[in-house]
């Protein structure tokens, strides 16, 4: 699992490589912002073609994708893009013109949010599913969404809020620390998160949040932070320790696919394999 990239593939390929990464038996799994305020969003976007690397839409993607006309967003402003974070788009639609528009058509196919079958099954999303109340948990076994539902998820942060106002408890994982709350674990499969930037990983209502704020500096963190990089089979067996340490309510079982957009035929649902 990655947390958000903003334009960094040089920094995500050298932790990639601290890490033994291995693309002919390995993958990962993307929360998505792949693109903005970095230095290379087009490299980073052209990860999507890489047989390994499997993403979901962020909120950055979205504004890309209305900026160039896939589809009219109700949050997003195509106006103020190319200048709020978007700088990048006017030098890829001068010089690499063909690319961007292959790579945002690939983009327009990515799906809201992943499902996972493995021994720990594992969802994959940007910002939180709390938008669509009580259809959190079926959502996975749905077809489609509408892009503005999408829109609204992609940019939601209503169980961070939440998160911020519960007990949270320090628990020492490997290298790092690990804050879990009184209610880490609902009723939905692990789910992990972007969006909302953290200091250390945190846990609430069955959703963990990964984006530690790429290359963040002061004042807001005390030094620059490299994308977050989780191993899932090792993260959720420790997870799932603390899970019977605590004896939390039981996790969902049986989602079996992802969420896709719809609502325009140019933000269409794929495969993540």
């Amino acid at each position: 699992m990655v947390g958000d990239l903003h334009g960094h593939r040089h920094l995500f390929e050298q932790e990639l490589e601290l890490r033994g990464f291995d693309p002919r038996r390995d993958r990962v799994f993307s929360v998505g912002d792949l693109v903005n305020r970095g230095p290379d969003s087009l490299g980073t976007l052209s990860l999507i073609e890489e047989p390994w690397f499997h993403a979901v839409l962020g909120n950055h993607d979205l504004m890309l994708l209305n900026y160039l006309g896939y589809y009219t967003s109700r949050i997003h402003s195509r106006t103020s893009y190319a200048s709020g974070g978007g700088e990048w788009i006017k030098d890829a639609h001068a010089r690499h013109r063909k690319q961007l528009r292959r790579l945002a058509d690939r983009l327009a196919s990515l799906p809201l949010a992943i499902h996972v079958e493995s021994r720990i099954p594992f969802n994959v999303l940007h910002g939180d599913l709390v938008p669509f109340g009580s259809r959190q948990a079926r959502l996975f076994e749905a077809e489609d969404v509408c892009v503005h539902e999408a829109d609204r998820s992609a940019s939601s942060r209503l169980n961070f809020r939440d998160a911020l106002g519960s007990t949270l408890f320090s628990l020492p994982f490997k290298d790092r620390v690990v804050r879990v709350s009184d209610t880490a674990f609902r009723n939905l499969h692990l789910t992990y998160v972007g969006h909302s930037p953290v200091r250390e990983v945190l846990v609430h209502n069955s959703y963990i949040y990964i984006d530690q704020g790429v290359c963040q500096r002061p004042p807001r963190w005390p030094e620059s932070k490299p994308p977050t990089v989780v191993d899932h089979g090792q993260f959720s067996s420790w997870l799932h320790g603390v899970a019977s340490a605590w004896r939390p309510a039981p996790m969902a079982a049986g989602a079996k696919s992802m969420a896709r957009t719809s609502c325009s035929p140019a933000v269409a649902a794929a495969s993540p394999y």
